[in-house]
């Protein structure tokens, strides 16, 4: 080999562990996770699930006030901006609830939107 394809070499090398420095690492979040079939929903008491990267946990409740009415429950992985937010339907006496978070198993809580 002579002296310039070692220097090219050396040269693409380098090139190959600068680019691998600068991928940020990404790490999946820990999230629980089920839907509407599952009856440990609404309790939170369910085994984590990894979310795809960049997306966080989240956790949707709808309700009525004093329990008269249909609970659905569902966590899972979602994508938007971290927050809380319950609002009542003016037609109804539905509540809905969303919890958007970005620690692991921030979804688990129990009972979202009755604090």
């Amino acid at each position: 080999m002579t002296t310039t394809h070692r220097l090219m070499a050396a040269a693409f090398y380098l090139c190959g562990l600068l680019f691998l420095y600068h991928i940020d690492s990404v790490k999946s979040l820990k999230c629980k996770l089920c839907d509407f079939d599952n009856n440990d929903c609404t309790s939170g008491n369910l085994p984590d699930g990894e979310c795809p990267p960049n997306h966080l946990c989240g956790h949707f409740r709808e309700f009525t006030k004093g329990g008269d009415g249909p609970d659905v429950t569902l966590r899972g992985c979602t994508e938007g901006a971290e927050g809380f937010s319950c609002t009542k339907n003016p037609d109804s006496d539905m509540i809905r609830c969303v919890l958007i978070c970005a620690e692991d198993n921030c979804n688990s809580k129990s009972y979202l939107g009755e604090e």
